[in-house]
């Protein structure tokens, strides 16, 4: 299979490894063809019997990707089919519409709020951990939920698939950090069931390790993860998740990369914050009828926006 597929993991590009890891994708290219002999031998050894060959202590210097052409370079590969699987465009909306943003734990949860006519689902996909790739879906996977229930019953409901990336640990940038996460991100959503992918794979910065502190690094952080979900997958449509302080405050309305705004209280609210890239906000809470909530978060303009249940449910139909 292609490199980061179950069981194993991809070394973060652009560098060489200190040491072998169980369940790693590596590349054996070495500066000379020596290196290259001597790096295949060695890691085809480790991945077999867990340890360095007799004689054999540390790795030769290694060949990492680049990220330039070789001058004077031109492709010989003409013509490419790739069968991919994309997002519905019938899921695509030109107008204001609110889903329901929610904690499924199973299929059928999803099932009902599509029965209820929710047009679209937002949900959690993965949580940060403190080390690379700095997210990791939760145990249940919500996302397959989703993709299964869309399916299943054929709907056209629009999906927003939230990834929470921890902030990178000290001796890494917060770019990479977020390409790792993007990477990690992508690798996933390419082993969804069926044809359905989200419309938008939306990066919520948060988590473990210190946060970014200026405007730079935080959108240096949203663009790695961009640049690394597309590294995998170029059709999936990446976005970043903020409240109206951060979108304010590290200047993200800059960003050429579409927004999600986190707003709260619904009633009688309206955001503080406008900028051309907002998507849709994610507002909290709503309660039962939802109708007058759903109509508030309308009048703000945002073409995929959610509301959420105190409960983290789906509590009722949106009218």
């Amino acid at each position: 299979m292609a490199g980061g597929h179950t069981p194993f993991e991809l070394e973060p590009s652009g560098r060489g490894i200190a040491e072998a890891r169980a369940n790693y994708l590596v590349n054996a290219a070495g500066y000379t063809s020596l290196d290259s002999l001597t790096l295949a031998v060695m890691l085809a050894y480790y991945a077999v019997h867990g340890t360095f060959p007799r004689g054999y202590t540390s790795l030769p210097q290694q060949e990492v990707p680049q990220s330039v052409c070789v001058r004077g370079a031109s492709p010989s590969v003409t013509t490419v089919a790739v069968n991919t699987t994309s997002i519905d465009p019938t899921s695509q909306v030109t107008a204001p519409s609110v889903g329901v943003y929610a904690s499924f734990t199973t299929e059928a949860e999803v099932m009902t709020a599509l029965q209820q006519g929710w047009p679209g689902i937002g949900v959690t996909a993965a949580l940060g951990t403190q080390t690379s790739p700095y997210t990791h879906t939760l145990a249940n996977q919500p996302d397959v939920l989703v993709a299964k229930a869309l399916a299943a019953s054929g709907s056209h409901a629009w999906w927003l698939s939230f990834w929470t990336v921890s902030w990178p640990q000290s001796g890494t940038t917060f770019y990479q950090a977020g390409y790792e996460g993007g990477v990690y991100a992508a690798q996933q959503i390419a082993k969804y069931p069926g044809s359905r992918r989200p419309n938008f794979v939306i990066l919520d910065p948060e988590g473990y390790n210190s946060p970014a502190t200026t405007a730079a690094d935080f959108q240096s952080f949203i663009n790695g993860f961009a640049a690394g979900v597309q590294s995998v997958n170029s059709e999936l449509q990446v976005a970043f998740y903020a409240n109206q302080w951060q979108y304010s405050t590290y200047q993200l309305a800059k960003l050429d990369i579409p927004a999600f705004i986190a707003i709260a209280p619904i009633a009688g609210n309206k955001p503080e914050v406008s900028g051309s890239n907002i998507k849709g906000y994610i507002a909290y809470y709503a309660s039962c009828p939802a109708a007058s909530y759903v109509a508030q978060v309308k009048l703000w303009g945002g073409l995929y926006n959610t509301v959420q249940f105190p409960d983290s449910g789906v509590d009722c139909s949106p009218v």
